[in-house]
C-alpha cells in the first residue's frame, strides 16, 4: 500500500489500490486456511 506521502506526491490510483487490496485479501484468506488446518490437526491429536 502506498504511504500518505506517495499519495500526496503522485495522486491516488483507485485501480492500483483495489488490486493491492484484493491481493492482500487473498494472502490473508490463504493464511487463515492454513491456520484452520493446523488447528484441526491439533484438536485431532488431543
Amino acid at each position: 500500500m502506498p504511504t500518505a506521502n506517495i499519495i500526496k506526491e503522485n495522486g491516488l490510483s483507485l485501480a492500483e489500490i483495489n488490486t493491492q487490496l484484493v491481493k492482500k485479501v487473498e494472502e490473508l484468506t490463504l493464511y487463515i486456511i492454513e491456520l484452520n488446518k493446523k488447528m484441526e490437526k491439533y484438536e485431532n491429536n488431543k
